[in-house]
């Protein structure tokens, strides 16, 4: 499904991206058609992995789709020092979630179409070393995932396998340089959420907005993080609370799983909305001041469900508590 957009709607120099138009204080917001993205040749030196970059942060860090082959096995068991957090689009893929070093089978997480993770900084995970076939994946994956600093610098093999102060050439190979010696002194391995949002966790009706219904995955204001998902039903009327609105310091990502949605960006408040109509795998972008929101009545013809990650500041976890700002509606 194409972008219907007005005239003043403002492409990149690619066929999928596209920026509203912005005056004064405000800023664009950026819609990424993402099934007409080519696919990279390679994730992580792995040549039979692909991606898709959709954003990248001033710390190094990136929201990509990842698409992982049949079979794949992964990395060993590992931790990362930033906070990351994906939604499995389609297939499986499966990890090992250890709760200590040494434990290189944790229990077998596999991750299907719907999960939802969020995993905190220094979460073991991987565990891959001598894996039977069953435990790898059986049919492939295709996931959301944002990692929110720089993945090379940030992640840490704990496998005993890279445990050695002048390892083999096979285990540098296998490890690289992302050994951690000072492992031990590590005093606390956190454990990540996992949400089967389709089986386990049904949407709540939002009371004050008839055919609005909700499911709340994570509100953290201890870090600046929320993630939610919406469904907006065939012919409701557009909810209060999603009229056009801007944050001052917040950063949102919406990422429409199913459906259709028609959604209105402006230049500022003086000026008339320019619509535009996304679908399933767009990603909206809205960056503190862009002014956003549902248009005011027809917003889905045929039902929409999508996936809403806001940043209280920046785009990755605060280390204080920073809860995410009321927005502030422009045409109140």
């Amino acid at each position: 499904m194409m972008v219907l957009a007005i005239p003043t709607v403002t492409a990149a120099e690619n066929n999928y991206e596209f920026l509203s138009t912005a005056s004064g204080k405000y800023v664009p917001i950026r819609i990424l058609d993402t099934d007409s993205m080519p696919i990279e040749s390679s994730r992580g030196g792995s040549s039979n992995w692909g991606n898709k970059t959709l954003f990248e942060n001033t710390a190094g860090g990136h929201l990509q789709i990842v698409y992982i082959p049949p079979g794949a096995l992964g990395a060993l068991n590992h931790y990362h020092v930033f906070h990351e957090w994906a939604w499995i689009m389609y297939g499986d893929f499966t990890n090992n979630e250890s709760t200590h070093p040494d434990q290189v089978f944790g229990p077998l997480q596999r991750w299907v179409a719907g999960d939802f993770l969020d995993r905190p900084p220094y979460s073991l995970h991987g565990g891959e070393r001598g894996r039977q076939k069953f435990m790898a994946s059986q049919i492939g994956s295709v996931i959301l995932i944002m990692e929110e600093s720089a993945v090379g610098e940030g992640t840490f093999y704990v496998d005993p396998d890279c445990r050695d102060d002048t390892p083999s050439a096979e285990q540098a190979n296998v490890c690289g340089s992302s050994y951690n010696p000072d492992y031990e002194e590590i005093t606390h391995w956190a454990t990540p959420r996992i949400i089967d949002t389709l089986n386990d966790m049904p949407f709540q009706p939002v009371e004050t907005s008839p055919g609005l219904s909700i499911k709340r995955l994570v509100d953290d204001p201890s870090h600046g993080f929320r993630a939610t998902m919406w469904f907006l039903e065939a012919g409701a009327e557009t909810p209060e609370i999603m009229r056009a609105h801007y944050f001052k310091r917040a950063h949102q990502f919406n990422f429409i799983i199913n459906g259709d949605l028609k959604i209105q960006a402006y230049r500022d408040a003086n000026r008339p909305a320019e619509t535009y109509t996304v679908g399933q795998n767009f990603l909206i972008e809205r960056a503190p001041m862009s002014v956003f929101g549902l248009v005011g009545e027809n917003a889905t013809e045929g039902g929409a469900v999508w996936l809403e990650v806001t940043y209280a500041k920046g785009t990755t976890w605060a280390n204080e508590l920073t809860p995410i700002e009321q927005p502030n509606y422009i045409l109140d």
